[in-house]
């Protein structure tokens, strides 16, 4: 038995097992000659195996290590070496600490459009480079990629495991009968048994991109294989609702004839005209880091008009994923990444809101009364006398601190004058000019009283959420389902400036299995019409 502390080949330490692919268990390893952590993938033969069983699992893990050893590419996961320990074969990979794309789902739900046009051109990017080596991946599926965390790696895409991925000219998995793949990812003409090409691959993409804006494959989930490839071969499924401008390429991908697919460097570069965006540079595109929102932001539902992820370009700084290792690493539990929206009703936006309103009503009272000359502007005597009137000598438009008086206003006590001309002896002061708008202290409050709120009150917190941020998570049950994973929610300094509706605070996270997270995030705020300050994007940085 495999147990942490094993050295395979007299070179490469294990320390802890990663999670199992799809012909054997992936460990965590030291590499001792270079001081480096790898991958090691144990491939596992079943105990009892007549050697002609035995031949073949090794023949499996040695046709992957020769796949994989073609391919180098920055969105491929790299194949360092193949040994033989004790008869056991071991492929040498390289180590992504990640969480796969299958976990992000599950976790957090569907991704915005934009995040899921870069993660897919990156994809396909490297499925081109697949394809040119002679390969057809056969398995692409969100279980298969991987978004990298951590300093070096935060927000990498990678695709992996090339375990049942067949070099053309192969003809050693040919089985009459046997449909390899996870069935819900196949392209319908796999799925009624004819080989698997390049254009299977760009199927399996549309449809990995397909759960990621939907929250499940184009022909749903069973539990039973054969239902799945009967449905999967009938090629019917139901329009993307959230795809947003990738429903037309997605289409495309997805359609049942292989040769009205695009090709897979056509949907790549698709993939990344959209993520770009009308200015954006498609380089900096299949370049950037995949920066995933707090994992309360991928609870969001998708739409064409999500806002587009932060990406940072390879070798800047990292952005935050959440705690990811491939294939849910041992002893690494998920960060949790709350985005959050909210706030207080802002101090000085009723004053500032009158202020508008009065000048909106200066102007119509000016447009109406131009021609004749004089600015007529009603008083209410407490003796119930006749309004008075000012001198068409008196500013036609207030002054910057001189709004009109509301309706509201105290009436005056001061008797009437007998000039019409004269003005009154007293007036009513007005009100006190509103606060300067974004404070600094007004940004630090609208976060604190929001924070306060949480993890006991997550009904009264979303009331506080903006609408950018709402449309990310999708519904109010889905925020509160994510809130109630916590014991305690603890908010640190938040620094902001005047002027800027951007902040920053440390906040830690402690889950119901006692797991502590301390992470810095950065907080966008915005006003609604009252102009109530919402947090309306939260990410982890």
């Amino acid at each position: 038995m495999t147990v942490p502390g094993d050295r395979v080949a007299d070179r490469y330490l294990l320390r802890s097992r990663l999670g199992g692919g799809a012909m054997g268990a992936v460990w965590l390893a030291r590499d001792e000659l270079l001081g480096r952590d790898v991958a090691v993938k144990q491939v596992l033969i079943p105990a009892g195996s007549d050697a002609e069983v035995t031949a073949g699992h090794r023949e499996a893990a040695m046709r992957e290590g020769r796949i994989a050893a073609r391919l180098s590419h920055p969105h491929a996961v790299s194949v360092f070496d193949m040994v033989d320990d004790a008869g056991t074969p071991w492929l040498v990979m390289e180590y992504l600490p990640s969480r796969s794309l299958a976990t992000v789902l599950q976790e957090g739900g569907t991704l915005p459009v934009p995040q899921v046009a870069q993660i897919g051109a990156q994809v396909a990017d490297a499925l081109v480079a697949v394809h040119a080596a002679g390969v057809v991946h056969r398995d692409v599926k969100p279980g298969n990629i991987l978004i990298g965390e951590g300093p070096r790696s935060q927000g990498l895409v990678k695709i992996t495991d090339f375990g049942i991925s067949r070099a053309t000219g192969d003809v050693s998995l040919t089985q009459t009968g046997v449909v390899k793949g996870t069935p819900a990812f196949l392209a319908p003409e796999v799925a009624r048994g004819q080989d698997p090409d390049a254009a299977s691959d760009v199927f399996s993409l549309g449809a990995t991109l397909y759960a990621c804006l939907e929250g499940s494959p184009p022909f749903g989930m069973s539990e039973n294989p054969l239902e799945m490839l009967y449905r999967v071969a009938g090629g019917d499924f139901q329009r993307p609702r959230n795809a947003g401008v990738l429903t037309r390429p997605l289409m495309r991908m997805l359609n049942s004839d292989p040769a009205k697919r695009p090709t897979m460097p056509e949907a790549r570069d698709q993939l990344a005209r959209l993520a770009a965006g009308r200015d954006g540079d498609v380089t900096e595109v299949l370049n950037a880091r995949t920066a995933l929102p707090p994992t309360v932001t991928d609870l969001r539902s998708v739409s064409g008009d999500a806002p587009p992820p932060t990406t940072t370009p390879a070798g800047g700084p990292p952005t935050a994923v959440g705690s990811l290792s491939p294939e849910a690493p041992a002893g690494s539990a998920p960060t949790a990444e709350p985005p959050r929206p909210a706030v207080p009703r802002s101090p000085g936006a009723p004053a500032r809101r009158r202020g508008v309103l009065a000048a909106v009503l200066t102007l119509v009272l000016l447009a109406g009364l131009v021609t004749a000359g004089v600015l007529w502007v009603n008083r209410e005597p407490s003796d119930g006398g006749t309004p008075t009137a000012q001198s068409s000598s008196a500013p036609s438009t207030p002054g910057p601190s001189t709004a009109a008086p509301s309706s509201t206003a105290a009436p005056s006590t001061t008797e009437e004058t007998t000039s019409p001309s004269a003005p009154p002896t007293t007036t009513e002061p007005p009100p006190p000019p509103a606060p300067a708008p974004d404070t600094a202290a007004e940004v630090q409050e609208a976060i604190t009283s929001y924070y306060a709120l949480l993890p006991d009150d997550p009904e009264a917190a979303w009331e506080r959420t903006g609408p950018r941020l709402r449309a990310q998570v999708g519904s109010r049950g889905d925020y509160i389902a994510f809130w109630n994973r916590f014991e305690s929610v603890d908010l640190g300094a938040v620094q902001a400036r005047d002027g800027s509706l951007v902040a920053t605070a440390p906040v830690t996270f402690e889950d119901e299995a006692g797991g502590v997270s301390a992470e810095q995030h950065e907080i966008t705020l915005v006003r609604d019409d009252d102009g109530r300050l919402l947090i309306d994007y939260d990410l982890a940085v």
